[in-house]
């Protein structure tokens, strides 16, 4: 009987530290503030994605931010070309297209990705910078 009862006390432990042991591989997907995002920004491997239309990108984008327009005809084609390694902070103008590609890239596999809580406008209104 002692036995039996070591077996499955054995069993549970490993069961328990299973369950408790941390991985890397879960995705990061959060929907943060403008000042997080922007603190976000200055890691090395951040890329910053605008997810707008050339008519909106047009009145500023935030600094460093690379266009990559939502509704073009080969935005999935670009997004599956991009570097898996990199952290991807996407933003729009309100934050449903972001919202929609923050998705879309966890269910790709991209380990990494932050969207601007209320896009662009809640980045002007949070007084941050933009530029042309």
């Amino acid at each position: 009987m002692k036995n039996i009862q070591t077996f499955y006390g054995l069993l549970l432990a490993l069961f328990l530290i299973g369950c408790n042991t941390s991985t890397n591989s879960q995705p990061i997907s959060k929907v943060i503030p403008p000042v997080e995002f922007e603190e976000k920004m200055k890691s090395e491997d951040a890329i910053i994605l605008d997810l707008r239309t050339d008519k909106e990108v047009a009145e500023g984008v935030i600094p460093g931010a690379i266009q990559l327009d939502f509704y073009a005809d080969d935005f999935s084609k670009k997004v599956a070309e991009l570097d898996k390694d990199k952290v991807y902070m996407v933003y729009c103008g309100s934050g449903g297209r972001s919202g929609k590609t923050a998705k879309l890239f966890s269910e790709k596999g991209f380990p990494e990705v932050y969207d601007l809580q209320g896009g662009i406008n809640a980045w002007k209104a949070a007084g941050k910078k933009l530029e042309k």
